[in-house]
């Protein structure tokens, strides 16, 4: 397996065919064979733009300009109208592309024939389709000029400037998949490209260059840094998109390096409407994949799932609950003595070893079926609620007296094993509320409290490839949430994209007010808010289960479509209830 460090570059590649976008699928088998490539067809982007109007204002053919940029047909012909002949000839649109809410931008008298653009960046896309969501005003300098009696712009920055309906409308979404350092789960890259054709191609060189900047650290592909295509384009006919790759992609190559290629594209190029096969081929000639013997076929998960059953905390007993059925955990120890406060469970270690806090929050123990006794881990104050991954480690931060944080992980597999100090020097100065280890073990979820304000981040985890040991929480970006609906101070996977925040009641401090929740891709996408909940103790999701919530007062209770709820009857006294992970 060939890891992969990769830098961004920016090129879009013209392709020949017209594809769509569509919910991804696992590669179909067919026979393995070469394509010609169909005559290129023209795909409209169905955004209607106008050309300048006679007479326009230096203030209305800067708006038509942007306008127009939604519209990248012929190289953005249309939008090239509002500019000087020279200036159309430098004019790059290619290089990002910055997203506002409509009525959220003005243009504004700078100077003699200059104009600023001001407006609030709900989202800014990179040359590689990566989205960041910035959320910041930012100021761009146009400069015009008459041309003949009407106005053109002189000079302007490059990129394009669109409301987020436009965006929208000029714009797919997809998914590129990278492995996980012990090629177990497939881990999701959200991608943003014009929706012309040329995507199969598009998506194959995005999919070449390696994953985004702040997931690569956790992260692997099936192709080194510098792989390329051995010809310009991904032709699509029949249902199947033909891959030509440099000779020197596959030189060497194992026949399971041959498979997580295929499979790698398969899972990137099924995205696509008409394509329903993948075939490789080098210098023309068809790439066998070959059939792996029985042990070591890939088995890699895309879409990983927490269990269907939540552990939870019934009197000072561990309890299964699997709908309105409650259960106790077989063969636990007396807890008694530890009061104890919100269990986590792994999906690899199955109620086998199970964390959990002590009443006060200030110790966290491992407990093991036919164990006599729980086993301290850790004390501390402020500890987050613990997470457990997949890969043997139980985590949590812990406090030293100084108030510096430190990400700690256990491993819950040996009992012996020394715990290890994971490296975030991002969150040095800051207290982290909330941590949690998404399935598939590449990516950490964290709320951090910075003197008072909270913000939301995902940061890759990196692990050495053969153990799993986890060493560093580096890359991260910052997610955005509502700010005026939503308070921060848990987060959890809700799916293998996608997280739920939220701020629990705290019966000893607050007062009896609404909270709301909110769901948030990890590509910076956001639900709007939940309804209002009062008195929320203690949320339970996990990755494509149902949400159940505890209220004081009235008990767990699950969250039934966007905004209706039902109880089930579940034992009054249940808590603490959580998902796997």
């Amino acid at each position: 397996m060939r890891a992969t460090l990769m830098r961004w570059v920016g090129l879009l590649l013209a392709t020949i065919f017209v594809v769509t976008a569509c919910t991804p699928t696992l590669p179909t088998d067919g026979d393995v064979g070469t394509a010609e490539a169909p005559a290129e067809s023209r795909r409209d982007s169905g955004v209607v733009v106008e050309p300048p109007e006679t007479g326009a204002s230096p203030e209305d053919i800067i708006q038509g300009f942007l306008q127009a940029g939604a519209r990248p047909d012929d190289d953005h012909e249309v939008a090239r109208e509002y500019l000087t002949e020279e200036f159309s000839e430098t004019w790059d649109p290619w290089t990002q592309t910055l997203v506002y809410t409509e009525g959220n931008m003005s243009v504004d008298a700078a100077g003699d024939e200059v104009y600023n653009v001001q407006l609030t960046m709900d989202a800014r896309v990179d040359t590689d389709g990566i989205m960041a969501r910035p959320d910041e005003p930012t100021s761009q300098t146009f400069e015009v000029e008459e041309v003949d009696g009407e106005w053109r712009i002189s000079s302007a920055p490059d990129g394009k400037i669109l409301d987020s309906g436009a965006f929208n409308s000029a714009y797919d979404e997809f998914t590129l998949y990278f492995y996980d350092p012990q090629e177990r789960f497939a881990v999701p890259d959200v991608r943003w490209l014009i929706n012309l054709s040329g995507q199969s191609t598009e998506l194959t060189d995005l999919l070449l260059r390696g994953p985004a900047p702040w997931l690569a650290p956790g992260v692997i592909s099936a192709f080194d840094e510098g792989d390329s295509l051995g010809t310009p384009a991904v032709p699509v006919s029949d249902g199947i998109a033909t891959v030509d790759l440099e000779p020197s992609v596959t030189a060497g190559a194992s026949d399971r390096e041959i498979a997580l290629m295929h499979n790698q594209l398969s899972m990137a190029l099924h995205q696509l409407t008409l394509v329903r096969e993948v075939r490789l081929t080098v210098g023309g000639a068809e790439v066998e994949i070959p059939e792996l013997p029985e042990g070591q076929a890939l088995q890699i998960e895309t879409r990983p799932r927490a269990l269907e059953r939540q552990i939870g905390i019934q009197g000072d007993e561990l309890v299964w609950q699997r709908n309105t059925d409650t259960s106790r955990v077989a063969g636990m120890p007396d807890l008694s003595d530890i009061e104890p406060r919100f269990p986590a469970v792994s999906t690899e270690a199955e109620g086998e070893v199970i964390a959990v806090m002590s009443g006060d929050l200030d110790a966290l123990y491992h407990v093991r079926a036919d164990s006599d006794e729980p086993e301290l881990l850790v004390e501390s104050e402020n500890m987050p609620r613990p997470s457990m991954d997949n890969f043997g480690w139980t985590w949590t931060v812990t406090t030293n007296d100084e108030g510096d944080p430190t990400v700690r992980a256990f491993n819950y597999q040996d009992e012996d094993a020394s715990s290890v100090a994971v490296t975030a020097d991002f969150i040095q100065g800051r207290e982290v509320t909330s941590l949690r280890i998404s399935q598939d073990g590449t990516r950490a979820a964290l709320i951090l409290d910075d003197a008072g304000v909270r913000s939301l981040y995902i940061a890759s985890v990196q692990r050495d490839g053969a153990t799993g040991v986890p060493w560093g929480l580096e890359q991260h970006q910052r997610l955005h949430h509502d700010q005026d609906e939503v308070e921060l101070e848990e987060v959890r996977w809700s799916d293998n994209d996608e997280v739920l925040v939220w701020k629990p009641y705290d019966p000893d401090e607050d007062e009896i007010e609404t909270r709301r929740m909110q769901r948030i891709n990890v590509s910076g996408a956001a639900d709007p808010p939940s309804e209002g909940l009062t008195a929320v103790l203690n949320v339970s999701v996990g990755e494509d289960r149902p949400i159940y919530f505890e209220q004081a007062g009235s008990g767990v209770h699950q969250i039934v479509g966007d905004r209706g709820m039902s109880q089930d009857e579940i034992d009054d006294d249940v808590r603490d209830l959580s998902y796997s992970g």
